[in-house]
């Protein structure tokens, strides 16, 4: 008899060192004993020293390989990253309102680079916010995310907790702010139904690559395998830190996680 996986959908972008986007989120679910159907957004040129070109794909192409993978797997969630530009943003909000009314989506707001890349602009920004923001299960952005898309300060743990709890009043949906740029202790906060967690996580002293890709992918594994929203926040946080906890040598730069 056939074994029957979990699996998800990724929307991102294809990192040719295979750091970020959809590479990372491949790796992340098979090491959760998951499966990741993939819909590429944009190509880009990237090692751990710099970006150096990008190349989006056209908007009906994004759409057809959502469309591919919703006809054939049976998709538990979606996970959302990089959305190259307001024809891209159509297209997905078009196919998640098709495919996946019913199915969870988490969606990592990837505005830029480490390097200082900016890879939505500001139209694409705001109809990503109007129109697919209130259809998503979870947001998962970053300290510097989260002011971008507020227009909130966010330093602290009290400025992350008002910044999700507006997310959450804006568009419904569950929100969980990573405390990676805290000073001091790192806390993460996540505000579902109105309600306020602060988690605690061991902080691993080192900078890295595709921490947003790999949190919110181990979150949507969890979450396709049928855990509630906070234990699959948490087992996906946790993921998170036994990642960074493998120290190896990839590239020039010690910024690559090693997915266990």
């Amino acid at each position: 008899m056939l074994k029957e996986k979990p699996v998800i959908l990724s929307i991102s972008a294809l990192d040719s060192s295979a750091l970020r986007g959809v590479e990372a989120d491949v790796k992340t679910a098979l090491k959760l004993n998951t499966y990741c159907t993939v819909a590429t957004t944009c190509v880009t040129s990237q090692n751990t020293q710099r970006c150096i070109s990008r190349l989006a794909l056209s908007s009906s192409m994004v759409y057809d390989q959502i469309k591919a993978a919703s006809e054939d797997f049976r998709i538990g969630c979606v996970k959302v990253g990089l959305i190259s530009n307001i024809n891209q943003a159509k297209a997905v909000k078009d196919a998640l309102d098709k495919y996946f009314r019913d199915v969870p989506v988490v969606l990592d707001p990837v505005i830029a680079s480490k390097f200082g890349h900016l890879y939505t602009d500001a139209e694409t920004l705001e109809y990503i916010k109007e129109n697919i923001f209130h259809k998503v299960s979870l947001l998962t952005p970053n300290m510097k995310e989260a002011e971008t898309l507020t227009e909130m300060k966010v330093t602290t743990v009290t400025e992350m907790l008002a910044a999700a709890q507006k997310l959450h009043l804006d568009y419904g949906t569950s929100v969980l702010i990573t405390g990676g740029a805290l000073e001091g202790e790192l806390k993460d906060v996540l505000v579902m139904d109105g309600k306020e967690k602060i988690i605690d996580r061991k902080r691993v002293d080192r900078a890295a690559f595709g921490l947003g890709a790999t949190v919110s992918t181990a979150i949507a594994t969890y979450l396709a395998k049928g855990f509630e929203m906070e234990e699959a926040v948490r087992f996906g946080l946790e993921y998170l830190t036994l990642c960074l906890k493998e120290r190896v040598r990839l590239g020039k730069n010690d910024g690559a996680i090693w997915h266990v």
